[in-house]
């Protein structure tokens, strides 16, 4: 990693701010995927791909699904925030992300896209162009050891749910509630986002966001995806540190050495760099439930 900054940065490859990180590990590959400014308001470009052998130096692969293809009265022309790389097991590469359409004329509340392609740096094809695969926001993807595909989403913000998704007709069925925002007081209790779920030592493990406090991150685990989910009593396990704050939206991965780690997003407490910077950390899942930041 980077000695000289506490955060992933490769300023040659066009890397530097970004929002809602994740990593898909493919072969010897790392590809990296997140939310692009402009964050909130402004013509926002697409979703945009790097990759790299190390999570040092980067590869730009460009933008993979363009607003600049869309006609203007397409559903999910604007926005493209929180973006999920995901491959399954007979090689095709899937993209989910946020969208919506912000026109006064063809106006449409965000919904989840999902692209497909033959390739992870090009060749993505929306498969619902007329509407939504689902209404909800932060789409992920987990496949489990039997096969099955599982999109999960959160719902108003409120709650978090998951759905079986076929992956060759693009339907979800068979909703689960995984939690709910928190009572008041809570560190959970204004809004919930940005699943992803790993399994480790037979327990499932779900990450989960929240921006009550700031943004923070926690943890869900169950003994099936069926749940019942229990919220981690050390919840949130990731939150401000001497270096960082505002830190969320994490995903979860096993690098290439075998290790787990977490990507997210966080404002530097350094008050003369952008915000929004790239953060990894590892992990370890212990068999009681609960996780560990490493160092």
């Amino acid at each position: 990693m980077i000695e000289t900054k506490n955060y992933i940065i490769d300023e040659s490859a066009n890397l530097t701010t970004i929002r809602d990180p994740m990593v898909l590990v493919d072969g010897d590959t790392y590809y990296l995927t997140g939310t692009q400014p402009p964050y909130w308001k402004g013509e926002h470009t697409g979703v945009h791909l790097w990759s790299s052998k190390d999570l040092e130096h980067f590869t730009y692969h460009g933008i993979i699904l363009k607003r600049s293809d869309m006609p203007e009265s397409m559903w999910c022309r604007d926005r493209f925030w929180a973006p999920e790389l995901f491959k399954t097991k007979n090689g095709k590469y899937i993209l989910t992300v946020n969208c919506r359409n912000e026109s006064e004329k063809y106006f449409h509340h965000h919904g989840i896209c999902v692209a497909v392609s033959d390739s992870a740096t090009e060749g993505y094809v929306i498969v619902t162009p007329e509407k939504p695969v689902a209404f909800g926001n932060d789409a992920t993807i987990f496949e489990d050891e039997d096969g099955t595909v599982y999109l999960g989403f959160t719902e108003g913000g409120a709650s978090l749910a998951l759905y079986k998704f076929d992956t060759e007709n693009y339907n979800i069925s068979d909703r689960v509630e995984v939690c709910k925002k928190g009572v008041e007081g809570e560190w959970d209790s204004i809004g919930i986002e940005g699943q992803c779920i790993v399994k480790r030592h037979g327990i499932y493990f779900q990450w989960y966001s929240s921006w009550t406090r700031g943004y923070e991150a926690g943890i869900l685990t169950s003994d099936s995806m069926n749940g019942p989910w229990t919220k981690c009593g050390l919840n949130p396990v990731l939150g401000e540190t001497d270096i960082y704050y505002r830190a969320g939206h994490n995903h979860a991965f096993r690098g290439l050495d075998g290790k787990d780690y977490i990507t997210f997003h966080a404002e530097t407490k350094n008050p003369i760099e952008p915000i929004e910077r790239f953060f990894i950390r590892e992990v370890e899942y212990l068999e009681d439930g609960t996780v560990r930041i490493v160092g």
